[in-house]
């Protein structure tokens, strides 16, 4: 709940697109007629940050309803047919502005400082809120947006200080493939001109105590981080964080990513769990030494679908994910023999399938570290044979990585 409401309290900051033109000016906004006060009364969070659609299964980021976020206002000043609109005080092109409704769509800074989130409000003249404000209002939030992936006439460019040719051409790409991560649902009240001053100076007052509240929030949340991960080291645990990928793929040039990998190892049990989604689950890994690479952590992951190596380098820090799909029932049949046959002589093992009930194959704890490797290599090779084969069917991914 946190999270999105601090995802919330840094966009209603005096933050956003500026306008320079004329009809967007600040004596153009003091000359509007319709100024409203507007709350978010409560929100609706049907997927996660990273667009993962939320389920049963995912209680990381609970409750999914948020009543009552007791989030500061913000004031809308506009005029009926007009495009110009102005979110405290920030300049803004209305996509549809009629009596009946004013619909708004504009980037606004993220709370991880290098994305952005679309919002699209949608106020409606017609409806009261379930609240008895004057007038209803709704607000769909993107998926966390990398400001990298925007461009414009600028060099370097921010799409927060665009002019409006830009921020059209970036919008018209966005509506087309919007993924929303919440709802929030308010209501707006009309401000008396002559109480204007006062009811702003309110607004502001709000956002500056919100930005102070959340200011602390994250000043206790990395400080109980710095402790647990002091705790952690104690036992062996150590956060390994991964970023800046770059994907690899036959006749395409090498794509950046943005996602992340962030685990907690253990490196006296040669484990891990997830980070990225909370999660009990043990993952197992191989300890050992490569020519090129030194002391490394590896995996394998091996189904009818895919198969997958990764080399975790714990003195470059660097981690590199080689992945071979769409391979024949013949080979897939040949490598699942041949890890059967390393299984058979590991005491009390026992093949794991996945939740489609199909073998899924993966490190264990239960043989030595010499087997595992064992079965390392027989993935490996069959990723080999694959890339040899048509190297399309084969990607890959580096990340850099801290040392661990």
């Amino acid at each position: 709940m946190r999270k999105i409401l601090s995802i919330i309290v840094v966009s209603l900051l005096l933050n956003g697109n500026a306008y320079s033109n004329d009809i967007y000016s600040q004596e153009n906004r003091k000359k509007s007629e319709i100024k409203i006060n507007c709350k978010i009364n409560w929100i609706m969070k049907f997927a996660n940050q990273d667009g993962l659609h939320a389920s049963k299964y995912d209680t990381s980021d609970l409750p999914k309803m948020i009543n009552d976020p007791k989030l500061p206002g913000f004031i809308v000043e506009t005029n009926l047919n007009s495009r110009p609109v102005w979110i405290n005080r920030v300049a803004v092109k209305a996509d549809e502005n009629w009596r009946e409704e004013l619909s708004i769509i504009r980037f606004e800074q993220a709370n991880e400082k290098d994305f952005v989130v679309v919002r699209k409000y949608n106020i409606d003249y017609t409806t009261k809120s379930t609240k008895g404000e004057d007038y209803s209002f709704s607000i769909d939030t993107s998926i966390h947006l990398p400001k990298s992936d925007f461009k414009g006439k600028n060099i370097p460019f921010n799409i927060l200080e665009a002019d409006i040719e830009d921020i059209d051409l970036n919008l018209k790409r966005i509506k087309e493939n919007f993924n929303s991560t919440s709802k929030s649902y308010g209501g707006c009240n009309k401000i008396d001109p002559k109480n204007f001053e006062f009811e702003e100076t309110v607004v502001q007052n709000e956002i500056r105590i919100a930005e102070y509240e959340a200011k602390k929030e994250k000043e206790l949340l990395n400080k109980k981080k710095e402790e647990l991960n002091k705790a952690n080291i104690t036992e062996g645990k150590f956060e390994l964080n991964c970023k800046d990928g770059v994907l690899y793929k036959a006749g395409r040039n090498p794509e950046p990513f943005d996602d992340t990998l962030n685990r907690l190892v253990d490196i006296n049990n040669q484990s891990y769990t997830g980070l990225n989604i909370k999660s009990e689950d043990i993952h197992y890994l191989i300890s050992t030494e490569l020519d090129n690479f030194g002391n490394v952590f590896l995996e394998y992951r091996f189904d009818e679908i895919s198969a997958q190596i990764i080399v975790y380098g714990r003195d470059l820090g660097e981690l590199s994910v080689a992945t071979a799909q769409s391979f024949s029932k013949f080979l897939y049949q040949d490598t699942k023999k041949k890890l059967d046959d390393v299984n058979k002589r590991i005491d009390n093992y026992k093949l794991q399938k996945d939740s489609l009930g199909n073998y899924d194959y993966k490190v264990s704890n239960l043989g030595t570290q010499i087997q595992e490797f064992e079965k390392f290599e027989i993935v490996r090779s069959l990723i080999n044979i694959i890339r040899n084969t048509n190297v399309t069917k084969v990607t890959s991914a580096i990340y850099k990585c801290n040392k661990i």
